[in-house]
């Protein structure tokens, strides 16, 4: 769980758009190997606050890390399904709403389908 937390702290701090998806994405890879009785209420809402990140790069790789979590990091629903629709209309190959679609659907959560939109940058 330290290793969880420094990386939380780079992803919330480093100087970088691509050191902080970089500790995001590896975030991400840390959190397939927690069981569901190491993921508390405090984690899920830590990681879930690194959703309001500025780079969609970030809230893509934060996205899975809550998907990897399951249903223990259920409490990130409103926040994943209030995030969604602009996630949908952002102009790329990979978006943040990739993350959020497979981070709903690992906690048990049908997403809706794609908003039918212009693409804005992310």
């Amino acid at each position: 769980m330290k290793q969880v937390k420094e990386t939380m702290a780079k992803v919330r701090s480093d100087k970088t758009v691509d050191a902080r998806t970089e500790a995001a994405k590896n975030l991400a890879g840390l959190t397939q190997k927690i069981s569901s009785q190491e993921v508390t209420e405090a984690l899920v809402t830590d990681i879930t606050s690194l959703l309001d990140s500025r780079d969609d790069s970030v809230r893509y790789w934060v996205a899975t890390t809550l998907g990897n979590l399951g249903p223990a990091a259920k409490a990130a629903v409103p926040k994943l399904e209030e995030m969604l629709p602009k996630a949908d209309c952002i102009n790329g190959a990979i978006t943040s709403a990739s993350g959020i679609r497979y981070a709903l659907t690992k906690m048990g959560v049908k997403p809706p389908p794609p908003l039918k939109c212009g693409r804005i940058a992310g």
